[in-house]
């Protein structure tokens, strides 16, 4: 078996082009058709269509494609332990994760991890709870970090408390209070997190007999907070935006407290490769000691 056809198939359609492709991998434009070629002539069946502005994988190539991925992230942690066993420690990570965590954990955690691993190259990609949840699903991400990961395939590791906190406009008459009650969204005009996004709000809305009025929706936590600042409803965000992020909208905790779970997702954990468990290591030692840490019950 040649893995080299694996990858440049897998990087075409990520690419959606044979050319880009051969040129991120280092091949001719000859070469990668040739190995494209080649591997349909192995399996026996057409991967791809080609169109004039590039290719796509036909039905067997979208139904191969979670295979051939698990297959070069095996091949990877292979080499991986091969390089550690000799002393050395490189290779890659995929990371998806919520835009906060990415946002506000991550810098902190890459700079420490690559004071110690600087050859290893990290990808980052954001999105929200559907797109990690199918990203891990087909063995696009090595490592997952967002909340809701309990009940999924793949092994979850929680990690810390993240406090949910009501968020109104300046001079609101709910800011005249310490707390505000769940129950007091019933009557107020609210800003939803876009479906797909973020379950944790409509977790805590659960609780009330009726959902508030939903005026508007957003798939951005920073246009919410801007929508909520400039008066246009009320929402719930996570502390750990809301404690990094400035603006003029008020903060406030919720009565009773409400609180998410931000946890780690990986594909299956006795058999991360050395590179990825080294990093696991290292999202922990910060989950404890990052600032205003609430440790789980």
């Amino acid at each position: 078996m040649n893995i080299k056809k694996y990858e440049a198939f897998v990087r075409a359609v990520e690419l959606g082009s044979l050319s880009k492709a051969s040129e991120e991998l280092g091949y001719t434009q000859s070469g990668i058709s040739h190995m494209m070629q080649s591997l349909e002539d192995e399996v026996g069946f057409s991967l791809m269509i080609r169109t004039s502005s590039g290719i796509l994988p036909n039905s067997e190539g979208e139904m191969l494609l979670p295979i051939i991925r698990q297959l070069l992230s095996t091949n990877e942690n292979l080499e991986q332990n091969i390089a550690k066993i000799k002393g050395a420690d490189t290779g890659h990570i995929r990371i998806a994760s919520f835009s906060s965590m990415a946002s506000y954990w991550l810098p902190n955690i890459i700079s420490a991890f690559q004071k110690d691993y600087p050859n290893v190259e990290i990808q980052i990609i954001e999105g929200g709870a559907d797109r990690i949840n199918a990203m891990m699903d087909a063995h696009e991400a090595d490592l997952c970090l967002y909340t809701g990961g309990e009940s999924r395939s793949f092994d979850w590791l929680p990690l810390c408390r993240d406090e949910m906190l009501a968020l109104l406009p300046p001079g609101h008459p709910l800011t005249e209070r310490d707390s505000v009650p769940v129950e007091a969204f019933k009557n107020e005009q609210f800003i939803m997190p876009m479906a797909g996004y973020d379950y944790e709000v409509h977790h805590v809305l659960d609780q009330l007999e009726h959902y508030p009025h939903i005026r508007f929706s957003a798939c951005n936590d920073y246009a919410i907070v801007n929508l909520v600042t400039a008066g246009l409803g009320v929402s719930i965000l996570s502390e750990l935006l809301l404690r990094n992020y400035r603006s003029n909208a008020v903060a406030m905790p919720l009565d009773p407290p409400q609180y998410r779970i931000l946890g780690m997702g990986v594909p299956q954990l006795k058999s991360v490769s050395p590179v990825t468990r080294n990093f696991i290591r290292y999202v922990q030692e910060y989950a404890k000691e990052r600032p205003g840490a609430d440790k789980l019950p």
